[in-house]
Order: structure tokens, then C-alpha cells, then sequence
């Protein structure tokens, strides 16, 4: 089992306009890390799509409602854990997006691109909420 290098916990107001000190803080840690401009182009979609999934339809645009980031550093690879505080749901519930009826839909693919461009991507549900973790491989060092 390794431990990370280095560890940054942010509790967050549930509003959109978090999300630039959000993307700023995951940037940096990654673009330290070496990560590539497709890896952070990536990472910055996938905690977006979490963050925003809280902000909708967790918190339901309840401000007062915090998000908790964690964002773990180890030597291969960076892990974003997003976790809400409201009354979850179920993954298998989820529309498919890519079905005739669901394709023009303006949501609803969140969850399909953040296993699409993550390595791995984990769904847990709480008492109190929701929790995602994204792990993010790091593949093409810049070091």
C-alpha cells in the first residue's frame, strides 16, 4: 500500500463559481506532478462533471450545502475524491446517453465521461451522501 506525497482537502460552498478555485487547485497539483496537457484537460472535465453532478442534483443548488474535494498526490498517479452531502442515488438508475432516445439530451453524461477519461472511477453511497473517486494515471512524465 503506498501513501500519497502530498494531500489537499477543500470544503466548498455548493456554487458554480467554485469551480475556477477548484480547476486552479487540481491544475497546479497536476501539472507539478508532470501530468501532461491531455491528462489535465481531462482532469478538469471529470472534477467539473463531479462538482457540478453535487451542486445539481445532490444539493439541488443549496448553497449552504458543502462539497468535500480531496485530492491525493502519489508517485503514478493523482486521486480526486468529490463527496456531497445529499440523498444519492442509483448508478444503475442512470439513463444511458448514448441510446437514440437520450442522445440529444443536454445531461446526463457526466458519470460516462468520467470513466472514459479517468483510469478508474468509483461510485459509494453514504448515510449522508454521495462519494466519487478518480484516479488518474500518470503516464507521460514532463520530469
Amino acid at each position: 500500500m503506498s501513501y500519497p506525497l502530498k494531500t489537499e482537502h477543500l470544503s466548498i460552498p455548493s456554487t458554480p463559481d467554485q469551480l475556477e478555485v477548484i480547476d486552479n487547485v487540481v491544475e497546479a497539483m497536476a501539472a507539478d506532478m508532470g501530468f501532461d496537457k491531455d491528462a489535465l484537460a481531462d482532469l478538469g472535465i471529470c472534477v467539473t462533471e463531479a462538482v457540478m453532478n453535487a451542486i445539481e442534483h445532490a444539493h439541488r443548488d443549496q448553497p449552504d450545502l458543502f462539497i468535500d474535494l480531496t485530492i491525493e498526490c502519489y508517485a503514478d498517479r493523482m486521486k480526486i475524491t468529490v463527496r456531497d452531502h445529499g440523498p444519492g442515488f442509483d448508478e444503475d438508475a442512470v439513463p444511458d446517453p448514448t441510446t437514440p432516445q437520450n442522445v440529444l439530451n443536454l445531461g446526463g453524461r457526466g458519470l460516462m465521461l468520467m470513466r472514459a477519461m479517468m483510469d478508474e472511477v468509483e461510485v459509494r453511497l453514504h448515510n449522508d451522501g454521495t462519494e466519487i473517486s478518480m484516479v488518474k494515471k500518470l503516464v507521460n512524465s514532463k520530469k
